[in-house]
């Protein structure tokens, strides 16, 4: 039987953990925005085609998925900015507080994509999205980091019931 004391140090070591995959996922996000912004300023904000399939775009997004409810300027700011930190607080809070390990990871990945846009829906007023997948002309829309990894968190909480009864 494990003591008190050592639960409690896996425990606060689990925590840590979860924080530290939360502000990688804001760091990594913020960073590669600042990097493709500089790239794009020196290209003309003209897009940049690395691969047959995928372009390096920039579009501020003032709306949410998709460009949806775009028009509405400050209102759609501050509430979107406001929802994405409050539901990006409570994430990462639920995350910490969580005992299984891959919802706890899933949560702060989530999280730190939401906290992501929200940071820039505060500053530029929109979402930097930046990157274009493309087959022909079927184009995705465009997205970022943030919101590659919001689908990763969702997808690993999607699948962590499967792990679950490989585990039992």
């Amino acid at each position: 039987m494990m003591s008190k004391i050592y639960q409690k140090k896996i425990l606060n070591l689990s925590m840590l953990e979860t924080f530290l995959v939360f502000l990688l996922v804001i760091l990594l996000d913020q960073s590669c925005k600042i990097f493709v912004s500089k790239i794009m300023i020196i290209n003309n904000f003209n897009e940049l085609k690395l691969m047959p399939f995928l372009n390096m775009v920039f579009v501020r997004n003032t709306g949410i998925s998709f460009g949806l409810f775009s028009e509405y300027e400050n209102f759609g700011r501050m509430f979107f900015s406001s929802f994405s930190v409050i539901v990006g607080t409570f994430l990462i809070i639920l995350a910490l507080l969580t005992s299984n390990k891959l919802i706890s990871i899933s949560l702060a990945i989530i999280s730190g994509g939401a906290i992501g846009n929200a940071i820039d829906r505060i500053y530029f007023g929109g979402v930097i999205d930046f990157i274009d997948i493309f087959i022909y002309n079927f184009h995705w829309p465009s997205f970022n980091l943030a919101d590659a990894f919001i689908t990763l968190g969702v997808f690993l909480l999607l699948i962590e019931p499967y792990f679950r009864k490989k585990i039992n």
